[in-house]
């Protein structure tokens, strides 16, 4: 399958990987030996360098944007999902001077983008994107006022007694550990997900691995109060979804607070089956037209937290699709075509309430 879309990779990652641990950022030259050098090298790689203070983050995603009923590009690779990060600016060190800037940011997981918080000040160092917007990552140098002494002391010039280049200690370990308990004697293809209360990306901020009793525990989280979500999959697609301590709605969910240096070792996860219903239909298009090769059925979640539960299915050539466990909630579900052919194709973007068996489903794929 060469959709490249980024569902795909959001399924990859919630179901397979560490969100946190996605990607690789360029290895400093050999001749980077003090923090220094590094401040230096991370300034002269970007076009604007700032300190300011987050006034307001918000998802960006045309798709999710779109109203139910319009026709989207099926090139799902188009436009996708960013963080749109407001600042304060309080002091700039390159670029322009300004008294807001506004920046993007991936969502995390694996794209580079930085975990932004609101009220909280950064030394912010950003570049165009291909689309002309400043944008940063977890790879510029961005980060914590508190935690960039040494490229603020190169930008202010201001003499830098640090000899280590990794000026950036990251934040203060936090461990949390529990227990599933319930009817699923089954845990291998299990995990529980942080998210951060406040976060506006969809991408959960750590995860646990359960062992085989329904232990888990995870170490290093940011501080803060999180959502914890139980979540099992078959064949990548989430067969159950509960929120601590054992609810499907994040208004009933329990709130835990990760403090610096403390540990939570005691909390029990009361996981429960969940009922699931087939969500069959067909795929129309203009007439004498057959399907495109490679494209498939994307249903997401409607509500917050959208990202984790997720289902795709292949089109038959006939144009039939067929999920068989979709869990019960609202969807929005379009077509993905691989994109070598997208660009002459739309999709329409349908709201799909999932509470009982659902038949004959009819999605769109049209000519531009």
């Amino acid at each position: 399958m060469r959709i490249r879309s980024l569902l795909v990779t959001v399924i990859a990652l919630a179901f397979m990987a560490p969100p946190a641990f996605g990607c690789k950022c360029v290895t400093s030259p050999p001749e980077i030996k003090t923090a220094q050098d590094l401040a230096r090298w991370y300034a002269d790689r970007s076009d604007v360098v700032f300190e300011g203070t987050v006034g307001h983050v918000e998802l960006k995603w045309a798709l999710m944007e779109a109203k139910v009923g319009t026709l989207v590009p099926a090139d799902l690779d188009q436009n996708p999902p960013v963080l749109e990060v407001t600042f304060d600016k309080t002091r700039s060190y390159k670029g322009k001077e300004q008294s807001r800037a506004l920046v993007t940011t991936g969502l995390g997981g694996g794209d580079r983008g930085f975990d932004f918080e609101i009220g909280k000040r950064y030394l912010v160092y950003a570049s165009p994107d291909e689309l002309g917007h400043l944008s940063s990552g977890i790879c510029s140098g961005t980060g914590l006022l508190e935690e960039s002494q040494s490229n603020l002391s190169y930008l202010r010039r201001e003499q830098d007694v640090s000899e280590n280049p990794k000026q950036n200690g990251g934040a203060p370990r936090t461990e949390l550990c529990g227990h599933v308990v319930g009817s699923r004697p089954d845990f291998a293809n299990s995990q529980v997900f942080l998210l951060r209360v406040g976060n506006k990306s969809p991408i959960p901020s750590d995860e646990a691995e359960l062992a085989q009793d329904g232990s888990f525990c995870t170490f290093g989280a940011k501080p803060g109060n999180y959502y914890l979500a139980f979540v099992s999959s078959a064949e990548d697609s989430p067969t159950s979804f509960v929120l601590f301590p054992g609810v499907t709605s994040s208004a009933e969910a329990t709130v835990v607070e990760l403090k610096s240096g403390q540990a939570h070792s005691d909390l029990v996860f009361n996981v429960q089956p969940q009922p699931t219903f087939s969500v069959s239909g067909n795929v129309l298009t203009p007439s004498q037209s057959g399907l495109p090769p490679e494209c498939k059925v994307f249903m997401w979640s409607a509500d917050l937290p959208y990202f984790l539960k997720v289902y795709s299915q292949n089109i038959a050539p006939s144009g039939s699709f067929d999920f068989p466990n979709v869990l019960p909630g609202k969807y929005w579900a379009v077509i993905g075509v691989d994109n070598d052919s997208a660009p002459d194709w739309l999709t329409k973007k349908i709201e799909v309430n999932v509470s009982a068996k659902v038949n004959g489903l009819s999605l769109e794929l049209l000519h531009k």
